[in-house]
């Protein structure tokens, strides 16, 4: 059980490919934090949520966005500007989530403002650890 005084994480995720997403939620159902999870398929549902979401740092929440880099119509790195190059989304942690582990892409992706780039693990077990050491990560820097 989590406690109460716990600060909370709320992570989005956008990638096209929702086995991927539905690993991330198997995960977290077996990390016992306060964690919430809201998946985006497309980037148009990821940009009507954008247009509607207040992302603040409210009462002691991390949010994390877990993003793909390859992705169909606009890809990761084009999101990773964009949100980079607005002032509303600058407490966003931003977790670039990809498949390739090149260190190019990785070097890309911290240098256009990416919090972190994470290859994605082979198991729901190995997530599940990385979710839990991402939350006490970051909980712990706004603490």
């Amino acid at each position: 059980m989590s406690n109460q005084s716990e600060a909370s994480m709320s992570i989005l995720m956008l990638d096209d490919d929702p086995e991927d997403a539905y690993l991330v939620k198997t995960a977290i159902k077996r990390i016992p934090l306060p964690l919430s999870f809201e998946y985006f398929q497309t980037s148009e549902a990821f940009s009507q949520y954008l247009q509607q979401a207040v992302l603040e740092n409210v009462r002691g929440e991390v949010i994390v966005l877990l993003l793909d880099l390859n992705m169909p119509c606009k890809d990761g790195l084009d999101w990773l500007e964009e949100l980079r190059s607005d002032s509303r989304y600058e407490s966003l942690v931003i977790v670039v989530f990809s498949t390739s582990n090149m260190e190019e892409e990785r070097a890309r992706s911290l240098a256009l403002g990416a919090n972190d780039h994470l290859g994605k693990p082979d198991s729901v077990q190995e997530l599940a650890h990385r979710l839990t050491d991402l939350y006490h990560h970051w909980i712990g820097q706004c603490r």
